[in-house]
């Protein structure tokens, strides 16, 4: 992946009263931008905001080198030491083949102290890419539908026969029982039938 990063400075001139910068106590420098996306390019437009809080050298005179210098009225300062905002412009092109949220971080914050009596802050900007995170789509099975298994031909044969077994059984017994009952003698013949009804036949004897 292609690293972009660019490194910007600039430089700040205070009121005479308050004297020369000294140093830096704290900087910060954040960007804010907007993306316009052409056919060409990817183009960043916006502001990096500057904040710093700085220490004054009252006893160094300042003496401006051209009259363009930029120089911050807007400074509040107390016991030497001031705070001032600023903005500086912010534009970009970037290579159009980058997808994703491009963002912007700074890092390397340095300042210096000129000998004119001013502040030279230099900053190097990184931009961060972000991909598009791929969401995995989950295809939930539908529960299988509950297999009704056909008795088999040879299952339901099986049946047939059983039954037909148990029924000529049955019909055996009664000839044999009924055999039975048709004896002439004087034994006492019982009769059981299908249905469990207990019959008793007593036998006449003959003279």
């Amino acid at each position: 992946m292609t690293t972009h990063q660019w490194t910007l400075q600039e430089s700040f001139y205070f009121p005479a009263e308050y004297g020369a910068f000294a140093e830096s106590a704290e900087v910060k420098v954040t960007p804010g931008f907007t993306e316009e996306r052409t056919e060409e390019a990817i183009r960043l437009q916006g502001i990096y905001h500057i904040a710093a809080n700085v220490v004054f050298d009252a006893d160094k005179q300042v003496e401006l080198a051209t009259e363009d210098a930029l120089v911050i009225n807007d400074v509040e300062v107390e016991n030497n030491k001031g705070y001032f905002e600023y903005a500086v412009p912010l534009n970009v092109d970037l290579p159009v083949e980058l997808d994703g949220d491009l963002q912007l971080e700074v890092r390397d914050i340095k300042t210096a102290t000129q000998e004119d009596g001013g502040l030279k802050l230099e900053w190097t900007v990184h931009l961060k890419q972000d991909k598009p995170v791929q969401e995995v789509v989950v295809i939930e099975e539908e529960p299988a539908a509950p297999e009704f298994v056909a008795a088999s031909t040879s299952h339901m044969e099986f049946l047939a026969n059983a039954d037909r077994a148990i029924e000529q059984v049955t019909n055996e017994m009664e000839d044999f029982l009924l055999y039975i009952a048709e004896m002439d003698d004087d034994v006492t013949r019982k009769i059981f039938h299908s249905n469990n009804v207990f019959v008793e036949a007593e036998g006449q004897s003959s003279e």
